[in-house]
């Protein structure tokens, strides 16, 4: 059977094995629903049911079972999806190709590729929800291919940049903020993870020289090995009893150490280059593959690591050929 769907409007099709004589009844069924003008329709049951509706159902069931981060993220989404329709549209009007309207809406109106794609996942996301709770039958964001785009440019720090760094804060005599700086670069951890209530000294196992990150992106927890230099910084932090190892507010963290950037001369980065420099160190260095990197840093996935680091990788790989002068 080949149909029109009502929802993608895309031509589609649907074998069901039976004998000849089912066959021609259910022809005659097609043919009779035809004529009567069943056939092409949506779901009364559908039109009952507007955009603005499933979008608050939705934020609903994301604030029972997801971060806030990630909720505000996908209320933002949701929002300026709200925005393109102009007005509240029922679901079985909203198409593939209102969809594509979208993408090239957002594109054209300068959002990066990258960004435009975690907006079509989250759309996507909410849409098959819409599916399981019988609200539409099909997912009008399934066909959409996301937008192109580079590889993310990554702004990590050089060792001479670290060095710049360190003294800058050093000289301004700020020892606590210099100490969860220098937790940054040798963790790898994001802003938020090496603070109260994700960072707690139940987090730091001096026996074992191991901390535990809590990841703030819904991923499951994951241990580091601590270095001498770790090491001797908690056993200082310690020593000095206090109730939490950091205890700073995140905003505060991000205006700090942009003014100390300043100060460096250091331009184009933020608290998110630590991060990042804390593996680009790791790479460049040969301390550790791409793989291991990629678990240290608590990606879900090595294509994760390797799309932020590609460059460093190819330089990597390059150099472990030209070894092979040195030895055939």
């Amino acid at each position: 059977i080949t149909f029109v769907h009502p929802i993608t409007k895309k031509w589609a099709s649907k074998t069901v094995r039976c004998s000849y004589k089912d066959a021609l009844k259910i022809k005659a069924d097609i043919e009779k629903d035809l004529a009567f003008g069943k056939i092409g329709k949506p779901n009364p049951d559908f039109r009952k049911t507007f955009f603005s509706q499933l979008k608050s159902k939705y934020i609903k069931d994301s604030k029972r079972n997801k971060t806030i981060k990630t909720t505000k993220r996908e209320e933002i989404v949701l929002e300026n999806f709200t925005s393109f329709l102009e007005k509240d549209m029922e679901l079985s009007k909203i198409t593939t190709e209102k969809i594509e309207g979208f993408k090239d809406f957002r594109l054209e109106n300068g959002k990066k590729p990258a960004t435009v794609s975690i907006e079509l996942r989250v759309l996507k996301t909410m849409f098959n929800r819409a599916i399981d709770w019988g609200l539409i039958s099909a997912n009008p964001v399934k066909g959409v291919k996301l937008p192109k785009h580079d590889n993310i440019s990554v702004r990590f720090l050089t060792k001479n940049e670290v060095e710049k760094l360190i003294s800058t804060i050093k000289a301004d005599e700020n020892i606590q903020f210099l100490r969860i700086v220098k937790a940054y670069l040798h963790t790898g951890a994001r802003r938020n993870e090496l603070l109260p209530p994700l960072f707690t000294w139940d987090n730091v196992d001096f026996d074992e020289r191991k901390v535990m990150i809590n990841g703030q992106k819904g991923q499951s927890k994951r241990f580091l090995p601590m270095n001498q230099t770790l090491f001797e910084l908690f056993t200082e932090i310690k020593d000095n009893d206090p109730k939490t190892p950091f205890n700073f507010n995140p905003d505060y963290i991000t205006k700090k150490i942009a003014k100390y950037y300043k100060s460096a001369k250091i331009k184009g980065a933020n608290t998110h280059s630590l991060r990042k420099t804390f593996g680009s160190l790791l790479i460049q260095n040969n301390v550790a593959d791409i793989y291991t990197v990629s678990k240290l840093l608590g990606h879900a996935s090595v294509k994760t690591t390797e799309k932020y680091y590609v460059d460093l990788v190819d330089d990597n790989y390059k150099s472990a050929l030209d070894g092979l002068n040195d030895i055939i």
